[in-house]
């Protein structure tokens, strides 16, 4: 295991991951889907859980970004960061943006409306 993500910047990204769908589908209706196609804004598609409405109906999005290290502004401006790029990624359905930081360790989700 150590092996395989002897890259620590792969290992954040891919643990950030983990951690925002374990927190997306613990305080949400919403689980994961699908991963969304690269230049979308953002990383996965979510559906209500058991949801089988076709694609874009009753979906939403999840865009995440891991920290190693930094403090709280660091954590706030990548918030923030993350859910401005949902906004600009030209699809009218909300999302939400969780930054995961590995050094504190602390989590922030935020939701974007279109």
């Amino acid at each position: 295991m150590r092996r395989c993500y002897a890259d620590l910047q792969f290992a954040t990204e891919f643990g950030a991951y983990g951690v925002a769908v374990l927190l997306v589908e613990t305080f949400t209706q919403f689980s994961v889907l699908e991963r969304s196609q690269k230049g979308t804004g953002f990383d996965y598609w979510l559906a209500p859980k058991g949801s089988t409405a076709p694609l874009f109906q009753e979906k939403r999005r999840l865009e995440v970004s891991g920290l190693l290290d930094g403090d709280e502004s660091d954590m706030r401006g990548r918030l923030r960061e993350k859910v401005a790029q949902l906004g600009r990624g030209g699809v009218p359905l909300p999302g939400y943006g969780v930054v995961v930081h590995f050094g504190r360790p602390e989590s922030r989700v935020a939701m974007e409306m279109p």
